[in-house]
């Protein structure tokens, strides 16, 4: 079952002169996979919880609050899988349409500016779910996850304070940085480097390019895979 998320809209006055909408929703959840689709993060909280629930909220925030009605929000339900997905093209596309408008004899715009938005997400999931993120824009924090995560950012950081159980990390443009918990480890970086406390003990592996590295603490019952192309890594007891 799609739906669309009936939001609130609420005006602000501030020394940015932006306008937020607030959208809040609470999902019932039966042990479906959950795929999180939030494109054009700025900052994304992702925690798991007690609750048989998921819960969800966007902050969202555009410069003068312009084309706040424009953003786009689909949660499909299903038996197997629960998918939210955000679409902020609409917002991007009426900024692009309003700018060259105004300025009809300068080369048309077609690339997103990050002072005319910013959108910041929170989610909450059951412990020992399945679940995935992705992003283009949008660094991701978390206090704690429990469950199988798999995490894909393109210009983000990922910083994960406790764990308890799989984790499959990737982003290209950012720094990945965690405790090693009971973890079985494997990460590698190819422009990045990679830095441990110094009583963690890893095999590396001799490459032209890039680093990769293996190794295990505690009882290793947490399956860690770590990936970065420009970003470094951060790994802590």
């Amino acid at each position: 079952m799609k739906n669309l998320v009936t939001v609130l809209l609420i005006g602000l006055i501030s020394l940015t002169t932006t306008a937020q909408k607030v959208i809040e929703k609470n999902i019932d959840f039966s042990n479906q996979q959950v795929i999180l689709d939030l494109r054009f993060a700025y900052h994304m909280d992702i925690q798991t919880w007690d609750k048989n629930e998921i819960y969800f909220k966007a902050d969202l925030r555009t410069k003068e609050g312009k084309y706040l009605d424009l953003y786009e929000l689909d949660i499909d339900e299903g038996a197997n899988t629960i998918a939210i997905t955000s679409n902020a093209q609409p917002i991007f596309e009426a900024f692009h349409e309003e700018w060259n408008a105004n300025n009809p004899d300068k080369k048309k715009r077609y690339y997103n500016s990050g002072d005319l938005y910013e959108f910041n997400y929170v989610v909450y999931i059951p412990k020992n779910a399945k679940f995935e993120l992705s992003s283009i824009n949008g660094s991701l924090t978390s206090e704690i996850i429990e469950g199988d995560f798999k995490a894909e950012l393109i210009n983000g950081d990922i910083e994960i304070k406790s764990y308890a159980g799989d984790l499959d990390l990737r982003t290209i443009n950012g720094a990945i940085d965690l405790k090693m918990l009971n973890a079985d480890l494997v990460a590698e970086t190819i422009h990045g480097d990679i830095y441990a406390d110094e009583q963690l003990k890893f095999k590396s592996e001799n490459r032209h390019v890039g680093q990769k590295i293996e190794g295990s603490s505690g009882k290793g019952s947490n399956r860690l895979r770590l990936n970065t192309i420009n970003g470094n890594m951060y790994l802590r007891l």
